[in-house]
């Protein structure tokens, strides 16, 4: 995990600690709040079908969909339901999400994407406890995207100018979108409010939007797919 993105993790942790007294356990019929953050290991799928034509022989060039890190960081609400293995927590959190593409072909050029697209994402999780703290998840997610042109382009072209041009006209072109997507995981609601947690997300909607071009790049479904691990704080609420 970068160093930044564990400061911050750490941070968010200790204001948790520090904002709340101690209790052994999640009550059931009780509300709590919580906070939580982490990391997203993600990437978007099909890149080369929308930006290579199949024209050009596969011998000629080999390109890579490569999982990127990001942040992640939100607030939820969690109540769970008397004498019952299920609870709730819908949740609000921020998410950097996309991926990266790397093409190289036989006359050793290169270039990489990074789609480093930012999301506010909405979800109404619904959570099974397994035995004591262990629980698995399900949710629908509304994911709205905060910055449609978040995108870099980095080529071994010895001039830095072409890169930033084609970077600018890239981000024309290629256009992030608001997503729906599935979460699934498995998590541990530790003593003292802790909980760690690991889900998998995958899209179901179409991720980014291909403007009219003179790239001869096409319209085409572009899914993402992520790993996200939080830890978080639950802190009851007080009558």
């Amino acid at each position: 995990m970068p160093k930044q993105l564990f400061i911050k993790l750490m941070l968010i942790f200790s204001i948790g600690l520090l904002s709340s007294e101690t209790y052994a356990q999640l009550e059931e019929t009780e509300f709590y709040y919580g906070f939580h953050a982490g990391a997203t290991y993600s990437r978007l799928s099909d890149i080369q079908t929308t930006l290579i034509r199949p024209i050009f022989p596969a011998e000629t060039f080999k390109t890579k969909s490569i999982r990127t890190v990001g942040f992640t960081a939100g607030t939820s609400v969690f109540y769970r339901f008397k004498k019952s293995k299920f609870a709730i927590q819908p949740e609000i959190h921020y998410a950097d999400l996309g991926g990266r593409f790397y093409y190289e072909d036989v006359e050793d050029f290169n270039y990489s994407i990074d789609f480093n697209y930012n999301y506010l994402s909405i979800l109404p999780k619904i959570k099974y406890y397994l035995a004591a703290g262990i629980h698995l998840s399900v949710a629908p997610e509304l994911n709205l995207i905060i910055n449609k042109s978040r995108l870099t382009y980095v080529s071994n072209q010895p001039t830095l100018g072409p890169d930033l041009q084609i970077q600018q006209s890239l981000r024309q072109v290629l256009k992030g979108n608001s997503i729906a997507s599935l979460s699934a995981g498995i998590g541990y609601d530790m003593p003292m409010g802790l909980n760690l947690h690991f889900s998998y997300i995958l899209g179901i909607t179409d991720s980014m939007e291909t403007l009219a071009n003179g790239f001869y790049f096409i319209e085409n479904v572009n899914r993402l797919s992520a790993y996200k691990l939080t830890i978080g704080y639950h802190i009851p609420f007080y009558n």
